[in-house]
């Protein structure tokens, strides 16, 4: 099959998102040609000559209408995967009726687009990950932080970790930008990594701690774009990144994670912070729980959460829907 892939247009870590999905593409043996999301007369012209059986388009946010209506003129098969339900559903919204295959992140997103768009190919889809930049560290001989966050400060994360330096006498890392703003003063429990990182960082600093947290961005947080106000109800895509690196995790507790592992004995849910705390006392003191726990959901990566097996996904609803 000949894929046109539309790229989001965002940098950051989309670009690696994209990587992975057209190595994934190329290695289920599928022709795919990237493209920019804006209208060119070169690509017009790449277009027709590629003569694509799918165009998949990434976020969607960016993707020139110019360019949708030539790709709809030309009888096209068209599908969105949308990345950033529900914090920007506001922006999803308004692409539903350009697509006939629709893919969201977000279960609670999904479950509003059926209802709204019956008569729409609409799908839940979370991100994966890629085995070939998550993956156990051979450089780090032993953990030396006991937890670790990698992310954004929203104001959950940033109560999580006070609660957790306010509570416990151990060592945490964080990374991401901005983290400076809200911990000031010099501890020495607490190191800060103040930038973005790629993915071979974080995959780096994921290999330093004992204990990975994954508490998830609000979805009423001020900067989204939810007027909605719906409430995501699925796991991030580090779920999937921290287990490929064979880290522990203790994640922020979401309806649809048992519907990718198994809570008895692949990654562990918390429920409210001091729940959290209390998770991190039990688990630092038991290596061989978070052996157990880290062996088992990278296990369940390697068979289920890659993004070769989303892709699989993509085309096996294409199948059925010709059917």
């Amino acid at each position: 099959m000949r894929i046109l892939f539309i790229s989001s247009g965002f940098l950051g870590i989309y670009p690696f998102f994209e990587d992975s999905l057209v190595e994934a593409f190329k290695s289920l043996n599928h022709s795919i040609s990237l493209i920019a999301p804006n209208y060119t007369n070169e690509t017009v012209e790449m277009i027709e000559s590629f003569n694509p059986d799918f165009v998949l388009s990434f976020v969607g946010y960016k993707t020139d209408y110019q360019l949708l209506q030539v790709l709809k003129k030309k009888g096209m098969a068209l599908g969105v995967w949308l990345t950033e339900d529900p914090y920007y559903i506001d922006q999803s919204m308004l692409l539903i009726e350009d697509y006939e295959y629709i893919f969201t992140i977000d279960l609670a997103a999904y479950e509003f687009y059926k209802g709204r768009f019956p008569h729409k190919h609409i799908h839940h889809l979370p991100l994966g990950t890629d085995l070939s930049l998550y993956h156990p560290s051979i450089q780090v001989n032993h953990p030396i932080y006991d937890v670790c966050l990698v992310g954004y400060p929203y104001p959950n994360r940033i109560k999580l970790i006070k609660h957790i330096l306010d509570q416990t006498p151990y060592s945490i890392v964080v990374a991401g930008p901005e983290w400076h703003k809200y911990f000031n003063k010099k501890s020495d429990r607490l190191n800060i990594v103040n930038k973005w990182l790629e993915p071979d960082s974080v995959n780096k600093v994921y290999s330093l701690a004992k204990i990975i947290l994954n508490p998830h961005r609000s979805y009423n947080f001020y900067k989204n774009q939810n007027t909605l106000g719906i409430q995501g109800k699925s796991i991030n895509n580090r779920t999937f990144d921290i287990a490929a690196c064979g880290g522990f995790q203790l994640i922020e507790n979401k309806i649809d994670l048992i519907q990718h592992f198994d809570t008895s004995q692949e990654i562990v849910p918390y429920c409210n912070f001091d729940d959290c705390v209390h998770l991190i006392h039990h688990f630092l003191l038991n290596e061989q729980s978070r052996l157990f726990f880290s062996k088992n959901a990278r296990e369940r990566v390697l068979h289920n959460h890659t993004f070769t097996h989303r892709v699989e996904f993509i085309l096996n609803q294409l199948n059925v829907s010709e059917k």
